[in-house]
């Protein structure tokens, strides 16, 4: 299935369950084998639409919809002052999924393209986002994106340890 028309948007409190059910699936689908399982099946879609109702700010959240369909979102953050060592860093994208259903259809490279060119219009520098080592295939579309591989690092989920790397783009 083609997907025309495609509109990048910012979410709004009616897209929240469906930005749940695509992260979920998104970690479920891209995760398996690389995280422990147990996370995994302890995921819930009503935590996250907890999460994006009372912890989030739709104003950091972008959708890509076509015909009233949600197919995949991105969140972001804007800094103004950079938290990270390379102070040249003042904005992120902290997730971008797709619907795994309809993955390697252009549809996060629209999202993607979308926020590079709303944080360049915005000014900014440095965009910064962070992967698991082991997620080749993102990675695989990250440095197609143009990203500049970073250092390493690790991210602790429920005690345990995760390797990741991070990537910039220069939006000057």
């Amino acid at each position: 299935m083609q997907y025309e028309n495609i509109i990048i948007r910012k979410a709004e409190t009616n897209d929240i369950a469906e930005i749940a059910n695509i992260k979920v699936n998104g970690w479920k689908t891209a995760y398996n084998g690389m995280i422990d399982s147990e996370i995994l099946d302890t995921m819930d879609i009503n935590k996250e639409i907890d999460s994006y109702t009372n912890h989030y700010s739709l104003d950091n959240v972008f959708v890509a919809e076509s015909n009233n369909e949600i197919l995949g979102f991105c969140r972001v953050y804007d800094y103004d002052d950079s938290p990270y060592e390379d102070k040249e860093i003042d904005c992120e994208i902290r997730e971008i999924y797709v619907r795994p259903d309809i993955k390697r259809m252009g549809i996060g490279s629209k999202i993607f393209n979308y926020v590079l060119k709303y944080f360049k219009q915005k000014g900014k520098m440095k965009l910064y986002l962070g992967v698991f080592e082991d997620n080749y295939k993102s990675r695989s579309f990250y440095e197609k994106m143009g990203g500049v591989l970073g250092k390493k690092d690790s991210l602790m989920i429920k005690g345990k340890s995760y390797s990741t790397v991070s990537y910039t783009y220069n939006l000057k």
